[in-house]
């Protein structure tokens, strides 16, 4: 049996930390949760979290208000942009080895990451194992086990530094989009359900047809529903048949930044989406949410924050139907008003 890693590190001594995640929009929402159990071991330090550019509105809301630096990776695309340029990531890296970093907690840890990691300078550069990665890092974890939450895999880190702590979830802080909150509630106008029928692998999503008619079920209750995606998906939505005039859209309620989508999800009564990013942030803040997992991994990647949640899964997206997303979140609301 392999020795659990621990790192000799004086927690009174260690002033500046980076925390990597250059990975995508759910996976800067799972990282979140490191932050308060590093901040109270951690109290002299002073924080930085490194995020893909198209995820920092997101990053803004992490607890403690770290530092936030955005530079897309020029190995790796974000939904619905191109890869980073090289320059102008090395130009972030250089910036960074300014700041004597030391310790890097790294989440993202493929080596590339790992690798910038450790051109940062960064004295102690904490990571778990992956192809290529041992050479960037000066502490190796045990590799990601995907029969493991997301959650308790990212508790080894904190379990290498000494760092105490109960059982992690994720949670954002909502106080940064006040006024956008408010402007959209006033658009609004009231209670509502949100509902997220996309996902990047279109494979994985639930026929449209059922989401369709999962809101007319949920408008024959007396539910308002707010649709959630990017101007190209609630097109589908609007042009579809049996599309409702008296259903709302987030790109007619929004800016479309992430900042104002998060300002929304966080108003909505309930949310019902595919495993995707968006899933994450209105659980994260506080929304009761139906994950719809077709197939994905629901017992790794399940929703794991403050508020109550339930998962429909199937091997495929045909087996999953409106009356069982239905089924699903009248359920999750009854058992929350207990």
């Amino acid at each position: 049996m392999t020795a659990p890693v621990r790192v000799e590190i004086d927690p009174a001594r260690v002033e500046r930390i980076l925390v990597v995640c250059l990975d995508n929009l759910g996976d800067l929402v799972f990282t979140s949760a490191l932050f308060p159990p590093l901040a109270a071991h951690f109290p002299r330090a002073k924080f930085t979290l490194w995020c893909k550019a198209y995820a920092q509105d997101v990053a803004r809301l992490v607890p403690g208000s770290p530092t936030v630096v955005a530079t897309d990776p020029f190995w790796d695309r974000a939904p619905g942009r191109g890869k980073g340029g090289f320059l102008a990531f090395a130009s972030t890296v250089r910036s960074l080895r300014r700041e004597r970093f030391d310790l890097a907690v790294i989440t993202s840890a493929q080596w590339r990451a790992c690798a910038a990691a450790r051109f940062t300078g960064a004295r102690i550069r904490l990571a778990q194992a992956r192809h290529r990665n041992a050479r960037w890092l000066t502490h190796v974890l045990p590799p990601a086990d995907s029969s493991l939450p997301v959650l308790v895999d990212h508790a080894h880190h904190l379990d290498a530094l000494g760092v105490p702590h109960g059982r992690l979830h994720y949670a954002l802080d909502p106080a940064p989009l006040g006024a956008a909150r408010e402007r959209i509630q006033r658009a609004v106008g009231g209670p509502f359900v949100a509902l997220h029928a996309f996902a990047s692998d279109r494979r994985r999503c639930v026929p449209l047809g059922e989401w369709l008619a999962l809101a007319r079920e949920l408008q024959r209750r007396g539910e308002s529903i707010v649709w959630v995606g990017s101007a190209r998906e609630l097109d589908e939505v609007r042009a579809a048949p049996g599309s409702d005039g008296a259903w709302q859209h987030a790109d007619r309620l929004t800016d479309g930044t992430l900042h104002e989508t998060a300002a929304l999800l966080s108003l909505a009564r309930a949310f019902v989406g595919h495993d995707s990013g968006p899933l994450h942030v209105a659980n994260a803040l506080d929304v009761p949410v139906v994950g719809i997992f077709a197939p994905g991994q629901p017992k790794r990647t399940f929703p794991q924050g403050p508020a109550p949640s339930t998962v429909v899964f199937a091997p495929s997206p045909g087996e999953i139907d409106a009356a069982r997303m239905s089924a699903a979140l009248e359920s999750l609301l009854a058992s929350s008003r207990k």
